[in-house]
Formats: structure tokens, C-alpha cells, sequence
């Protein structure tokens, strides 16, 4: 009996699948954080106020557009599709606008103050946070474009390669054996 496409099991993609329900939990759970570190030190970070809110804006939209991804996955046609599609490019745009924003805001201060007083200064906790998770996402982007030209680069070569091995010269022709045996007919 021969299955279907889709209930075909592939180990494969089982780890994948399990890979980025994990990757996804975690990715909650930071957003999560962000939106309670954001909102709960909002004005205790007087070094650069827009810390705290990049942190907020971050987690609201990340969790926006992770919710429209599993819309736009689970409605493959018709108006809701249309629309979370919309609506999922112009929230990625704009958290890679806010994104860039907020690695300003974060590294243009590192590092701050952590002591609260009459000088300008940022709660520890709030700034280390959104230092390391704007670290992690440029070191995460980093390693896709490195990882991704690599895999084109290696794909190039192999079509090239493939191309020298399989186009016809001079050499071949219709009916011959080798480079270096004579062919019947050959004067």
C-alpha cells in the first residue's frame, strides 16, 4: 500500500518539526520576558528611555508575527490568507526597522550606569536583557547570511561541475567508446 505525500514518515522531519517547536517555545518565552522587563522598568533607564519600549515593541510584535505565521499557515486560501500575509510583511519590516533602532539605543549607552541616583542610568537587568538578545539576533542573522552564501557558493560549483561533465565537446559524439581508442571508420 502506498502512502500519501503527507503521511509519509521521514525521521528527518520529525527532528525538524521538533527542532522548531522548541526554537519557537523558547522564542515565546523570551518575548515574554521582554514585554514584563519592558513594561515593569519603563522609566528606569533614564541613560536612554527607548530601551525599555524597544524592548516592549520588540515582544508585541514578535509575538504578532508569530501568531500571524501560524494563521498563514493554518489558512492556506481566501481572505484570511491574503490579509495575515499583508499583514505579516509590514510587521516584519517594521521589527527590522525597530530592530535597527533598537541596537542603536542599546549600544550607543554600553555600557550604562546600573546605579540608580540623580545621574543617568538604566536598570541592570533591563539593559543586560535587551544587550544579549539584540546580540543573539545579530549573531543568529550573521550566521544565516555566512551559512546561506556558503550553501550557494557550494551549489554553484556543483552546478558548474555538473555542467562540464554533462554538455558535449568535441571529444564526444554519437557512438564513441573513448578518448583513446580508435573508432571504427577512423582514417
Amino acid at each position: 500500500m502506498n502512502p500519501s505525500p503527507q503521511m509519509e514518515f521521514r525521521p528527518q522531519g520529525a527532528v525538524m518539526f521538533s527542532t522548531i517547536v522548541v526554537v519557537n517555545i523558547i522564542w515565546w518565552m523570551v518575548m515574554i520576558a521582554a514585554i514584563g522587563l519592558g513594561l515593569t522598568h519603563l522609566n528606569r533607564c533614564t541613560v536612554q528611555p527607548n530601551v525599555p519600549i524597544y524592548l516592549l515593541v520588540l515582544g508585541v510584535a514578535s509575538i504578532l508575527s508569530l501568531s500571524l505565521t501560524y494563521t498563514h499557515s493554518i489558512c492556506e486560501s481566501g481572505a484570511v490568507y491574503i490579509l495575515s500575509s499583508s499583514c505579516m510583511t509590514l510587521l516584519h519590516i517594521f521589527s527590522f526597522a525597530w530592530f535597527i533602532a533598537g541596537t542603536y539605543w542599546v549600544y550607543s549607552v554600553y555600557p550604562p550606569n546600573y546605579t540608580p541616583g540623580p545621574a543617568p542610568y538604566c536598570q541592570k537587568t533591563t539593559f543586560q536583557f535587551a544587550f544579549v538578545v539584540t546580540t543573539l539576533v545579530w549573531v543568529t542573522l550573521s550566521l544565516m547570511f555566512v551559512c546561506g552564501s556558503c550553501f550557494i557558493l557550494l551549489s554553484c560549483c556543483c552546478t558548474v561541475n555538473a555542467r562540464h561533465r554533462l554538455s558535449p565537446n568535441r571529444s564526444t559524439f554519437y557512438g564513441g567508446t573513448s578518448d583513446f581508442a580508435d573508432t571504427a571508420g577512423d582514417v
